[in-house]
């Protein structure tokens, strides 16, 4: 099985948002090489050219940029799922542009939470089916921009509310193989949202997830997480007695799955107040913990 270690720029957030903050942390602190960078650090409106730049930057610090994903903000909006047309239009338009500023950085993928439904919408069924049928739609819409854009595939993730593609079988109705137009749709699959409220049996058990759907899934996402929340701990001690991710496990598991290749992408969101030096030990603490855990389970150095 070959695994790359790598961290989502999400830390960065509202403390090391310029490109000359955050790179010097992540190559020269924390040792990666491998980026997941967040929309939440691209401001609105920047350009190709802007993304060429910050890949300029980030392959002279020997950093490459995976991938792109959507972020805090637009974690914010229903986007493709919204419940007026002009919302998803927009919404649709804003992936056009994610999927050509990714192709200008340099990445293979682009994606991430791609929609919520409304509550009046989720308790109408003709309305949640209607909803549904048009992010399926959506997302073949894109994944045609991708493949002319050169990407290798768009990403949807699971997520942790009832209202948005958050179990196996959802997630499979938005997967698709691709063809000789369109890239395929893959799966973000995130260790930490397996918290659904009213969810029961595999739904809720992320090793579940990664044997049966690891196959799908370039990206994994790496959080300390228990089964009550969406907390994205760092995986230092204080966390891990209380979290229910494991290393050995989750790797175990990929194994299970019969997982060929991944990125095993950390995704740390500390507090806004949180102690700024305290951040930067926890993200460290992190990448030792998986390193290490790569190493002992004969997959690198991490």
């Amino acid at each position: 099985m070959d695994v790359r270690l790598g961290i989502n720029t999400c830390f960065a957030v509202k403390r090391w948002p310029l490109v000359d903050d955050w790179v010097p942390i992540v190559r020269e602190r924390l040792g990666l090489s491998l980026v997941q960078h967040s929309f939440d650090l691209v401001p609105a409106g920047s350009s190709a050219d802007d993304a060429a730049a910050l890949a300029r930057t980030a392959t002279a610090a020997g950093i490459e940029i995976h991938s792109t994903f959507t972020g805090l903000a637009a974690y914010s909006d229903n986007l493709l799922l919204g419940p007026d047309s002009a919302g998803r239009a927009a919404a649709a338009n804003w992936f056009r542009w994610a999927i050509d500023w990714t192709a200008a950085v340099g990445g293979v993928a682009t994606g991430g939470h791609v929609g919520a439904f409304s509550v009046p919408d989720w308790t109408s069924p003709a309305r949640r089916a209607a909803r549904w049928a048009e992010l399926q739609a959506s997302l073949r819409d894109l994944s045609g921009a991708a493949s002319r854009a050169g990407l290798e595939y768009v990403m949807v993730e699971n997520l942790a509310a009832a209202r948005e593609p958050s179990t196996m079988a959802m997630i499979r109705e938005l997967l698709t193989s691709g063809d000789d137009g369109s890239v395929p749709v893959r799966l973000c699959l995130d260790v930490g949202h397996m918290c659904v409220p009213g969810s029961t049996g595999p739904d809720r058990d992320p090793y579940a997830w990664l044997v049966e759907l690891g196959w799908a899934a370039p990206v994994v996402q790496l959080q300390q997480s228990d089964a009550d929340g969406d907390h994205h701990w760092p995986f230092t001690a204080e966390r891990d007695a209380v979290g229910r991710i494991d290393a050995d496990r989750v790797l175990a598991a990929l194994e299970a799955g019969g997982v060929d290749t991944t990125a095993l992408i950390l995704e740390v969101i500390p507090a806004f107040e949180q102690d700024d030096d305290t951040v930067l030990d926890d993200l460290v603490a992190s990448v030792e913990y998986w390193r290490e855990a790569l190493v002992r389970n004969g997959l690198g150095e991490g």
